[in-house]
């Protein structure tokens, strides 16, 4: 029986106007320039991998003091942006009111962020929709954040219920994998920054366009459904 749903938020709740790809640009820009070799950093990749590629290299070269203070600095322009972005925020249509419904039917809502805490917050604030969640786990509070199974594990353990009890809302590869990876069931959103074709392929239990989709969804695992 579900008890809980938890959401991603850039792309599912709110609307982030942000460019990813230029953030770590820049943050690549800065790390390079402060010794790391041209092409060891992609932006292709979630920074997560970045970080496990700075550590690797410094560890190589015997510079693994560097590490912290090379990916803070790199973090700092990453939640800048997000900060900035958080305050112009737009509600993904439908959003409040399926907050509404979810905690009617009495169940648990949490947030399953790769934003940073502070920007979090700012965007939750701005739309009135903080004391909605439960629990709000952003990446700066997980050793390992997602796509890393054990940022939703965190989550789940925080909130006291089994895998089989929640379902992740997401928009993109970030949360649909470490969903499949601890058998929690995903709802794909076509609303943030994947097609659904791409969603598809990643094989999510659902696959909805429009948050009010999600209503039907819910009322079946409730009811003891699929």
């Amino acid at each position: 029986m579900l008890k809980a749903v938890i959401f991603d938020l850039d792309g599912v709740i709110v609307k982030f106007n942000l460019n990813s790809r230029r953030i770590k640009e820049e943050m690549i820009a800065e790390l390079e320039a402060s010794g790391i070799p041209k092409g060891k950093l992609s932006a292709e990749k979630p920074f997560s991998i970045m970080k496990e590629a700075i550590m690797q290299h410094l560890s190589a070269v015997g510079k693994e003091g560097m590490a912290d203070a090379l990916i803070k600095k790199a973090e700092g322009i990453q939640i800048e942006h997000e900060v900035v972005a958080a305050r112009e925020t737009e509600l993904i249509s439908g959003a409040k009111q399926m907050l509404g419904f979810i905690k009617g039917k009495g169940l648990k809502v949490a947030l399953f962020t790769y934003n940073n805490s502070r920007a979090a917050e700012i965007a939750l604030s701005r739309h009135g929709i903080g004391g909605y969640f439960d629990l709000i786990v952003a990446r700066d509070m997980v050793p390992k954040p997602k796509p890393n199974p054990a940022h939703l594990t965190v989550i789940l353990d925080k909130l006291g219920i089994q895998r089989g009890e929640a379902i992740v809302v997401g928009d993109s590869e970030m949360d649909i994998m470490p969903s499949k990876a601890l058998g929690v069931k995903v709802v794909a959103m076509t609303t943030g920054m994947r097609r659904s074709e791409e969603l598809a392929r990643l094989a999510p239990d659902y696959l909805i366009s429009d948050m009010r989709s999600l209503e039907g969804i819910v009322e079946r695992l409730t009811g003891g459904g699929i």
